[in-house]
């Protein structure tokens, strides 16, 4: 009887303490997923948003007033975004492909990023669009980007 007494609090103190041990783990690291050693996430990995500009349906090449009052607007509104914090980095592709740049967005979500770059005024124009692709980055919270 004394046997099952014993058996019986160990058995209770195991279901009072087990939990608290897997809570104290869990704050420990709250978003670092369990993996196998050698893969491990590095603790300051962030979501971004990979916003890859490409050539729109409206696009021209031609250096008309119209396409450079454009991009003096798409560029003013880079600017702004970097300021703002919403975009990383940005700046252009150099290989002369149908992708004309990219930009790195902070946002909460992927829809949220397309707007902040569906606002650009070369996108709303037609004269690029944009790919949305998320992507894993270390924190680029203490980037400086200078204009």
């Amino acid at each position: 009887m004394k046997l099952i007494s014993t058996v019986g609090s160990l058995v209770g103190a195991l279901l009072v303490a087990a939990p608290l041990s897997l809570g104290a783990q869990q704050a420990a690291s709250p978003q670092q997923p369990a993996a196998p050693p050698g893969f491990e996430i590095p603790k300051d990995m962030q979501t971004y948003y990979l916003a890859i500009y490409v050539k729109g349906p409206k696009h021209s090449a031609a250096q008309t007033p119209e396409t450079l009052e454009l991009m003096k607007s798409h560029l003013k509104y880079i600017r702004r975004m970097i300021e703002e914090k919403k975009y990383m980095f940005a700046g252009p592709l150099l290989d002369g492909g149908d992708k004309q740049g990219i930009a790195v967005v902070a946002a909460a979500s992927e829809e949220a990023a397309r707007r902040i770059a569906e606002s650009d005024p070369a996108i709303a124009a037609g004269h690029m669009a944009v790919e949305m692709h998320p992507a894993m980055l270390p924190s680029l919270a203490s980037l400086v980007v200078k204009y």
